[in-house]
């Protein structure tokens, strides 16, 4: 068993190189990587450079295809265009998963059709999942503290474009920003979960530990409301018994806080943690065996704390507190593979990826850029 290494509080973001060679926010001010309602279209202060697919697209919600509502069982009028969210900035696409997802206001509502629980098919956690995917911007309740201390904020979701594509039903992942940060710094990320089958809740609050009720516990509530509403197109498509919350930074010191609610029943904390002794599932607690903002000894703290379930903490040696990010390109990095992978696992029930943690002698284990510690993870 290895041991791993450093420590220190998170408030604000260090200046970190991307592997595409630009200059991202680890925990980037507020301007973040999207501008505007255009999309992400340039490089922001602290924030990554643009990519023209983040943010809000120029078409809206109640643009003809994409309308939160359509002809088809949609919850507004009937026709081609639908009520969408008209003036709340539709949704945008991620082109990170294959096929291209449709622009619009946040798709059709649901089918109808309830799905089924069980088991999902394994996949590969390293490339993008079988969804094209669908990103929509401002939903959910506004909760939590906005940028400077301002107005509570709703959310960002992403998500499969077609929820009834295998029949089976979507585990919820919540998502945590780091300071000063929003969910597109992250969309790599958050829309390669989203292609594996996960619906991902993440708030838009740039000071995600803040607010009551709790933003990350605030946004499941909402997907599962969604669920029982004949007019969402989460509606009898998500899997209420298979939830997880991941983060960055300030959102890893609120994973924790967020894993002590019975919803959801595993955490992935990313580069941040606080000590939380009542959590309802496995714990994978990472760090940057260079981040100098939140050393990996202060993440230790958190692990030798928890006692009543499996806990893993990761040290990936050669990163510090963003440059495990991906903020170029759409391919995830070995971290993001990672977090892809321990979803997988404990959400899904994918058993043949279940080697790359659990046992002595585990994936991560062994792999000499990794620096590793168990406990109750001997199977």
């Amino acid at each position: 068993m290895k041991t791993a290494g450093p420590r220190r509080r998170i408030l604000v973001a260090t200046l970190v190189m991307a592997a595409g060679g630009g200059v991202a926010g680890g925990c980037s001010n507020s301007s973040g990587n999207a501008s505007g309602s255009g999309g992400a279209s340039g490089a922001a202060s602290g924030g990554t450079p643009g990519e023209g697919s983040g943010g809000a697209s120029a078409s809206g919600g109640g643009s003809g295809t994409g309308g939160r509502a359509t002809g088809t069982g949609g919850a507004g009028p009937s026709g081609t265009g639908g009520g969408g969210r008209a003036g709340m900035g539709g949704s945008a696409v991620d082109g990170g998963s294959p096929p291209d997802a449709t622009t619009g206001g946040g798709g059709a509502a649901g089918d109808g059709t309830s799905c089924t629980m069980g088991t999902w098919p394994t996949a590969d956690p390293t490339v993008a999942g079988p969804f094209a995917t669908v990103t929509e911007t401002n939903v959910g309740p506004a909760v939590g503290a906005g940028a400077d201390g301002g107005a509570p904020v709703a959310f960002t979701m992403f998500r499969p474009k077609d929820l009834a594509q295998t029949g089976l039903c979507h585990p919820v992942i919540t998502w945590g920003n780091g300071t000063g940060s929003n969910p597109s710094l992250y969309k790599v990320l958050l829309n390669h979960l989203a292609s594996h089958g996960f619906v991902v809740i993440a708030s838009d609050s740039p000071n995600v530990a803040q607010g009551t009720p709790a933003p990350m516990v605030a946004g499941v509530t909402w997907v599962l409301e969604q669920n029982d509403d004949p007019a969402s197109a989460l509606y009898h498509k998500i899997d209420a018994t298979h939830i997880g919350a991941t983060d960055h930074s300030q959102g890893g010191f609120a994973t924790p806080s967020a894993g002590g609610d019975s919803q959801i029943t595993t955490i992935a904390a990313l580069c941040g943690a606080s000590n939380q002794r009542n959590l309802h599932g496995p714990a994978m607690l990472f760090c940057g065996g260079m981040d100098t903002t939140v050393p990996c000894s202060t993440i230790q703290t958190t692990f030798n704390a928890i006692s009543n379930q499996p806990v893993m903490l990761a040290s990936y040696l050669s990163v510090d507190h963003g440059s495990w990010l991906t903020f170029r390109g759409t391919k995830p990095s070995v971290v993001e593979a990672t977090v892809a992978a321990w979803m997988r696992v404990h959400l899904m029930n994918d058993t043949a990826l279940r080697p790359w943690f659990y046992g002595a002698s585990c994936k991560l284990c062994t792999d000499p850029a990794w620096q590793v510690m168990q406990k109750m993870m001997d199977q």
